[in-house]
């Protein structure tokens, strides 16, 4: 990874002196990836906003699908969940992706956002989205979209409690995933990705493959995961009443403001949920929390 962000960095470097304003919007969103694959948020969110201007001045419009996409990306990072809704459902309200370059790009982020969100519709229209886009991935022979569109299948059917479906999918995805020698396109989805490869690993199939894969998520791979252990201790009233505003998206200021607590209890009382759930973010809480039923 080092080794190829020299190479991109002294790249970027030249095209900037060069003055190519098409190579340096292309390198900024790659190098911006780079960083967001690296955790290092902060630096992503600067490559962002160097691509944002030459992408919205309708130059490179083939870039906006890409653009788009990273923002998704870079906001689920950041565990702004509230706007990344509201992105995703102002999209789909008027079909604005349809007929765009690049539109099976921004797709798959779509459908990573309404699985996060994780209600019945959601998950059923990523699923409808996800079909539409593994046909054609499978009738063009797009073996990467293929790949990434049955990853995310995996997980809305996981998440939908279609657990045999999904297992088949994932299975499907690291057959065709192992000659390529994939790792980031399954790493890149987190924590509930994690989950279902311990599954697989538990069943014995690909277990070098998927050993490598569970070792690009970092700790220890022979953990329990989050679904094998009970919660160890119950949430209070007040703490459930919390987590159900966490999951929804809203920031600890809406949150006291809506119960009429202040901002230093709310931040308080998510610890205390962070330490009972064993995660460290709230799109991490949300969806341990929906893993154990404690949202209606």
């Amino acid at each position: 990874m080092a080794e190829a962000w020299d190479h991109l960095s002294h790249g970027l470097e030249r095209v900037e002196l060069g003055g190519d304003v098409r190579a340096m919007t292309a390198g900024y969103l790659i190098a911006g990836r780079l960083k967001l694959t690296e955790g290092d948020i902060g630096a992503a969110a600067e490559y962002l906003e160097q691509a944002r201007p030459h992408v919205e001045s309708g130059h490179f419009s083939h870039w906006a699908s890409r653009f788009e996409r990273f923002q998704l990306e870079l906001w689920l990072a950041q565990d702004r969940l509230r706007v990344t809704v509201n992105w995703v459902d102002e999209m789909l309200q008027d079909e604005a992706l349809q007929g765009r370059p690049e539109n099976e790009v921004a797709q798959p982020a779509m459908a990573r956002v309404l699985i996060v969100k994780g209600d019945v519709a959601s998950i059923k229209q990523a699923l409808v989205r996800l079909e539409r886009l593994l046909q054609a991935a499978e009738a063009e022979g797009r073996t990467g979209v293929t790949i990434e569109a049955l990853a995310l299948q995996a997980l809305a059917q996981w998440r939908r409690g279609e657990r045999t479906d999904a297992l088949t999918a994932l299975e499907r995805a690291l057959r065709l995933a192992e000659p390529e020698g994939y790792v980031r396109r399954f790493a890149d989805y987190g924590p509930p990705m994690a989950r279902l490869l311990q599954e697989v690993r538990s069943r014995d199939v690909m277990p070098d493959y998927v050993k490598k894969l569970l070792m690009a998520f970092g700790g220890d791979i022979s953990s329990p995961t989050p679904d094998q252990q009970a919660l160890p201790e119950s949430l209070s009233p007040r703490e459930q009443e919390i987590l159900a505003l966490l999951a929804a998206g809203l920031t600890n200021r809406e949150i006291a403001e809506e119960l009429v607590i202040s901002s230093q209890t709310v931040k308080k009382h998510a610890g205390n949920i962070y330490s009972k759930l064993g995660v460290h973010s709230r799109t991490g809480a949300a969806a341990r929390a929906r893993d154990l039923n404690l949202l209606d």
